[in-house]
């Protein structure tokens, strides 16, 4: 899965939607895909998914735990 952010038409700024999705089917989906604030502009206004780009998720970091012998 991949974190969607949305640009605000706006001011140009990137904002990260609070959603993972497959890049797949999100590019299947219709239309503007939802209506939220946007802190950059403070305006409340739809995203479209044209403004929108994906974000590999991150490797987990995993501490390196050494087992006694």
């Amino acid at each position: 899965m991949a974190q969607v952010i949305t640009r605000c038409r706006l001011t140009g700024h990137y904002m990260f939607m609070g959603m993972d999705v497959d890049p797949k089917e999100f590019t299947r989906s219709p239309g503007p895909f939802t209506r939220k604030f946007c802190p950059f502009c403070a305006c409340d206004h739809l995203w479209h998914k044209e403004d929108s780009k994906f974000l590999a998720p991150r490797p987990m970091l995993r501490s390196h735990i050494q087992q006694a012998s």
